[in-house]
This record gives structure tokens, sequence and C-alpha cells, in this order.
């Protein structure tokens, strides 16, 4: 199935932007079929909690929830991903042959809820290289006091530890690892950051480097916020150790009764340097 084609700019000057800011945002991306396609994926997705459902920063009168890495909702936004030919988009986006769905993480905040911590999304997860992306997707406006915000072309620079989302410290490392450098306190030195974000309204998209410092996105007493993130990979992207790579860490989760495949599996066997590919993610480019 080939979806409608995206009226986006030039792919040469998109992919520069992309390789060099390791963030992209594209205005009215999404139109309404495809929006609602995504508001049933992510209501699909509170509906039915994978084993790695969590609610960070509990506080009265607030709500800041996600649930990630749950394959029995791949077949629900598989519609989406193919209607609006995202595998096409991010295949220019990178000059790639082949582009995988990765996996979905959703969030949902209501109420005054404290802004994300400052982090790197690769630094959770054993894969790396150039051809990875994140769509961040609002099924909310997002004014630009309450948007995602990222540290321009810091993909392209230091990896650092990941961000143990303590509440406290917001630098707390996630692991004892002495080659992965703590995280910078970005928001305490905010003037020595190239800091760029976006105000977002539904259909707008943010595509960015997992690898890119971000972080920001609070909401207001009163209000809600609901969004997907949407990874993929392509050709040039490796299975790379990292130290907390196991079923009781942050990134493997055991099944449970859900049904929902344990994320560990689709890295079984694989060593550092290893082309990072399992028959079970959803091809989308060329037509999966």
């Amino acid at each position: 199935m080939t979806g409608r084609p995206l009226r986006v700019e030039a792919a040469s000057s998109l992919r520069q932007r992309y390789r060099e800011d390791g963030v992209v945002y594209l205005p009215k991306v999404l139109d309404a079929e495809a929006l609602e396609l995504a508001r049933q994926g992510f209501d699909w997705s509170v509906a039915n909690p994978s084993p790695a459902a969590q609610h960070l920063f509990p506080g009265n009168d607030t709500l800041f929830y996600q649930d990630l890495f749950n394959t029995l909702s791949w077949q629900q936004y598989a519609p989406l991903l193919k209607q609006a030919d995202l595998g096409g988009l991010m295949a220019r986006l990178w000059g790639s042959d082949n582009v995988w769905f990765f996996f979905e993480q959703i969030f949902q905040k209501k109420g005054a809820s404290r802004r994300t911590p400052w982090h790197q999304d690769t630094s959770y997860f054993p894969v790396d290289g150039a051809d990875m992306s994140v769509m961040w997707i609002s099924l909310d406006s997002v004014p630009l006091s309450q948007a995602l915000e990222f540290v321009r072309g810091s993909h392209r620079s230091t990896l650092f530890n990941g961000s143990a989302f303590t509440g406290e410290d917001d630098t707390a490392p996630l692991y004892d690892a002495a080659d992965m450098p703590r995280l910078p306190d970005v928001e305490a030195n905010r003037d020595q950051f190239d800091i760029v974000s976006w105000p977002i309204e539904p259909g707008d998209v943010l595509i960015f480097h997992p690898s890119t410092l971000h972080g920001g996105g609070h909401t207001e007493a009163g209000g809600e916020r609901r969004t997907i993130s949407l990874r993929f990979f392509g050709d040039d992207c490796n299975f790379v150790q990292r130290p907390g790579v196991s079923k009781d860490s942050a990134v493997g989760f055991n099944r449970n009764e859900t049904g929902s495949r344990d994320v560990s599996e689709f890295y079984e066997g694989l060593v550092p340097g290893d082309k990072f590919r399992h028959p079970d993610f959803l091809k989308l480019y060329p037509d999966g």
C-alpha cells in the first residue's frame, strides 16, 4: 500500500537540515484522515497498556503517563504509517533505500504536569546510526511556552548517560557507566545552548534524531496533551552495547498476560557492529 505523497520541502534541503540540526519542523503533514488514525492508535494504547506502561513523577491532580514498545499495538498504527507514507518521508530524509518501523511511544499529560527532563533517546536503546528518527505528533495544540525543545546539532556530539527520571535531579545518571558522561544541566544554563522549539498544531510534526538533546513540554492546570512518538530506522543503523540491556532494565521488560513481546527478543543474538535488523519489524519502504 502506498500512501499519499507528502507536501514537504525538497528532499535535499530537508536532508541537509536534518543532518546539521538533528531536528526538523514540518507543518500540516498529517491530514484529517491521518490524524483520526493517530487518535485511534493513541486511544488503543491507553486502553491496552503494555508491561512498560508507567506513571512518571506522580503528584496530586497531575498525570504524566507513558507507554512504549507494545508489540500488540503495531497493527493499530500500521494504517497511519502507510496512509501518510511515513516510510517514504524517512527514506527522503535519510537518503536510505530501506525504512522499518521501530516502535511507538505515547505520552499523556494532564494538569500542571512538570516538564520532561533533558535527555537523548539513544542512551536508552542499544542501537545507533545516521538513519534513525523519531516523529513527534501532538493530538492537541501546543503553545510555544509549553513546546518540546531541542539543542540544535547535539546529535553530532557527545552521547550522554540517560536521565534516571527521579524527579529530584534531572541529570542523575541512569547507568553506572564511566564511558557515558553525565547529562549537562541544560535548563540551568539555557544561554549556553542553541535551543530551538516550535508551537504545534494537530497535523504538524517534529522529526528528530534520537541522539538530539531534547526536553520540556510542561502542561498548565486544566490542560491536557496527548502525544505519539513513532520511531523508525534504516540501512545505517547498528547494534551497540548499552549498560542497561537486560530483561530487568529500563530497555527490557518482561512479557506478561498482555502478550506484548519483550523488547530484548529483538536484540537477541546480535553483537556490537551488527546491522540492526529483525524480520518482525514492519517494513515501510519500499512497500512492505
